[in-house]
């Protein structure tokens, strides 16, 4: 999971079914943190499919007319690399 946001609020969040029983009365759906995980691995992973799209479509009209073939997705693969280069460092 990249956003250490989401990992720290599961984190302190969670509780087990029976203290959630407890506080609330076991009336509401209980979902796991492992769920949760999930639904936000998921997330993550469509956001960055959607910047990948963008920055093919940005480049392929920057670059329309310059570059032949698929020089451009090329360019923008090596730029959503760096970013996410800089994001990790």
């Amino acid at each position: 999971m990249k956003s250490e946001k989401a990992k720290e609020y599961i984190t302190h969040a969670t509780c087990t079914a029976q203290e959630y029983a407890e506080r609330f009365g076991g009336r509401e759906l209980v979902v796991s943190r492992w769920d949760v995980s999930t639904a936000i691995e998921l997330a993550e992973q469509d956001a960055e499919m959607r910047m990948q799209t963008k920055a093919h479509k940005i480049i392929l009209d920057m670059m329309t007319g310059i570059f032949h073939g698929n020089m451009p997705q090329k360019i923008a693969d090596e730029f959503i690399q760096k970013l996410t280069d800089d994001e990790n460092n």
